[in-house]
């Protein structure tokens, strides 16, 4: 403070104690002007970026000269801030002024919230200015109102990957117990260990119990489940085992670190003198760096994992997008956890004839694709053994929803038999719920082959 004039340093003292954010004076060509710093997470890099904002200058006498407003700066930034907050304006002008200055906010609103979900959904690697020009929000807004958002909802930021191309299908196991069901605890401690275990959940009505796990084949999975069933204390239970192929047609069942670390870490690849490169379903070491760390945070920076792991600058990046690149990696992603549902239904629909395939199957396809208040309607669905079964789970969040749900897909599929029992405790793992873009789904794509829906061009997630 010795460099500026004593009346100067004096002011901007005052200014200092008085102010509530951090304020810094620069000197430039003889002049004294304050700025207010902040700092900004920055997502993409993961690093604090300063920013700083011209707030008024300190003329060589002492006296602060505030940075002029006009009244039109003066509401914008009001409505802003109260906007941002989930606050609610109530204008006593005239409409025609109303409108007009509605006009000229920045959409933050319901709206904007959900295109916030759906292009962190598309992509949870998005940059705050790609979020802005997805959402049509200042840079400065969609960080804001994403941050709301991850708090307000708990999001968490996972990894979308297809299992099939490192050499992995998925089961479902629907089971019904004849006589007395085990405690969920003894469940839990049954399948929790097994890695190759996704999902597992208690139900109540048509099964006691569903659990959705991965392995290289079909025989494999008996053999493997028989084993795991023989050496826990389900085995004294009387049961119907149901091992079912699953083929996932509607989003993902997201994977549990430890099929990472114990199943996916045997597809690791090492030069041996039998082997001079990866197979096709075989992972470079960096390769699985990647998959570790991003599956249990999407968001995780390139250059924190190759510090992490003493890796040469950009590895993990590179790594990052060659995976991408063979469709290992279909897009990093995120889940809410806090959804605020009641509970999870699973519907089954079996003996799906050929003529109700063929003359409704664009009913089910738009079916599949509808939006709830948040998320999709469904966090996932699949086939059982196509065209005769599907598989479809459903948040509900309204008593009578199900029973809807499954009345309407019904009457669309003459003939089928359609059934729902719900979820009642999850036990391992956890289903994923987001707002993913339609436009990239397969059902879009097979409506506007069916000339239901007209081809557009879809939302670019990078």
């Amino acid at each position: 403070m010795q460099e500026v004039p004593k009346r100067v340093a004096t002011t901007f003292s005052k200014l200092k104690a008085e102010s509530k954010e951090y304020l810094v004076l620069k000197t430039i060509h003889s002049k004294y002007y304050v700025y207010k710093e902040r700092g900004v997470w920055l997502r993409d890099m993961h690093r604090t970026k300063t920013i700083s904002e011209y707030i008024g200058k300190i003329s060589a006498n002492g006296l602060y000269i505030k940075k002029k407003l006009s009244a039109k700066d003066d509401l914008e930034n009001a409505v802003n801030l109260i906007s941002i907050h989930g606050g609610k304006i109530i204008w006593h002008e005239s409409r025609e002024m109303c409108e007009e200055i509605q006009a000229k906010q920045p959409p933050i609103s319901k709206g904007a919230d959900l295109k916030l979900l759906m292009a962190l959904s598309m992509n949870s690697r998005l940059s705050s200015s790609e979020l802005a020009s997805l959402t049509g929000l200042s840079e400065k807004a969609a960080y804001s109102r994403m941050k709301v958002l991850e708090r307000d909802l708990g999001i968490d930021y996972i990894l979308e990957i297809d299992i099939e191309r490192l050499g992995y299908a998925p089961y479902l196991l629907l089971v019904k117990f004849e006589d007395n069901a085990p405690a969920a605890n003894d469940v839990k401690n049954a399948f929790v260990n097994e890695p190759k275990i996704q999902f597992t959940a208690t139900t109540k009505g048509e099964y006691d119990l569903v659990a959705y796990l991965l392995d290289v084949n079909y025989v494999s999975a008996i053999d493997n489940f028989r084993a795991l069933i023989l050496k826990t204390s389900l085995a004294k239970y009387r049961a119907k085992w149901n091992l079912i192929p699953f083929a996932q047609t509607y989003s993902f069942m997201p994977l549990r670190k430890e099929f990472i670390e114990n199943v996916l870490k045997t597809k690791r690849w090492r030069r041996d003198r039998e082997s001079t490169s990866p197979k096709q379903d075989e992972l470079l070491n960096r390769e699985f760096i990647v998959l570790k760390e991003l599956n249990t945070n999407s968001i995780e920076s390139f250059s924190r994992i190759d510090e992490k792991y003493g890796l040469n600058k950009g590895t993990s990046r590179y790594a990052y997008s060659k995976l991408k690149a063979q469709g290992i990696i279909v897009r990093p992603t995120i889940s809410i956890a806090n959804l605020h549902m009641k509970y999870i239904g699973i519907i089954q629909i079996m003996d799906i004839g050929e003529k109700a395939v063929e003359e409704n199957r664009y009913k089910s396809l738009f079916d599949l694709m509808e939006y709830g208040k948040l998320t999709n309607k469904y966090c996932l669905s699949g086939n059982i053994g196509m065209p005769d079964g599907a598989m479809r789970f459903l948040p509900v969040f309204n008593d009578g929803d199900i029973d809807k749900v499954t009345k309407t897909i019904e009457k669309e599929l003459t003939g089928s038999s359609v059934r729902n029992f719900i979820v009642t405790d999850i036990l391992v793992g956890s289903l994923c719920y987001r707002r993913f873009d339609n436009d990239y789904s397969r059902q879009h794509r097979l409506l506007t082959e069916l000339g239901k829906v007209e081809a557009k061009k879809p939302a670019s997630y990078r």
